[in-house]
């Protein structure tokens, strides 16, 4: 298989994956062991004719609970960020151009909430085999087209179930993040990690992501992916 055809068939999972509703913990990791621990609740549909739209706010802490963060995807290289923050009582934008900056002081970037990508803006190129977790994995170095905080980064995709269980993000020459993808379930025949880890290998800070429960097929309607709704908390 080419790297190409390899993410194609990531693409077809992650899209079967997109009507959703998630309950997740995020713990957060500092360099001097200190932990916090944060819920949050994730929403996503296909939404015809716009690629998808996603909509993830936090429950927990108390500084953190209702704030929101908002996803239109009109094609999978066009997409709307907005985000929400009720102390401020105001949805606030974000541009494209910081899809890869922290997902509220995690280590994972907005863009690891946003969904699939637009695969014609990457080169993707086949390094070799290697097996993690005793799972079979096509190593692919992805690079991006376009300008993105990283210049490349090589992801671990396992074979049959098309998810990717190891990657790592590199600036230059330089790994700059890493993450992995475990305890991988069969969820209405959807290969799912319930837990997830992403670390900042400059700063050693890390961010532990848990999935407690998933539903597939949620069929929400538009109305739940609205400024408004994300004012409301999804509520």
């Amino acid at each position: 298989m080419s790297g190409r055809e390899v993410f194609e068939k990531v693409h077809d999972v992650s899209m079967k994956s997109l009507d959703h509703e998630i309950e997740m913990t995020m713990v957060l990791f500092d360099r001097g062991g200190g932990k916090r621990t944060r819920s949050l609740t994730s929403y996503s549909k296909k939404a015809d004719p716009e690629a998808y739209k996603a909509l993830a706010v936090f429950n927990s802490p108390p500084d953190l609970k209702n704030v929101g963060f908002l996803v239109h995807a009109h094609t999978f290289s066009d997409r709307d960020l907005w985000a929400y923050f009720p102390e401020f009582k105001r949805v606030r934008r974000i541009a494209n151009t910081s899809q890869d900056d922290s997902f509220f002081g995690s280590d994972l970037s907005y863009d690891d909430f946003t969904g699939p990508p637009n695969l014609d803006d990457f080169k993707f190129d086949i390094l070799k085999e290697e097996t993690v977790d005793n799972k079979p994995c096509y190593v692919v170095e992805v690079t991006p087209k376009t300008h993105r905080k990283y210049t490349k980064y090589i992801a671990w995709v396992a074979k049959d179930l098309w998810i990717q269980l190891k990657i790592e993000y590199y600036q230059d020459k330089e790994m700059y993040r890493t993450g992995s993808f475990q305890d991988v379930r069969n969820i209405d025949g959807i290969p799912t990690p319930f837990h997830s880890e992403m670390t900042n290998k400059k700063t050693n800070h890390r961010t532990e992501l848990t999935i407690d429960s998933i539903k597939y097929h949620t069929r929400f309607g538009d109305e739940l992916f609205t400024q408004r709704s994300l004012e409301r908390a999804g509520k």
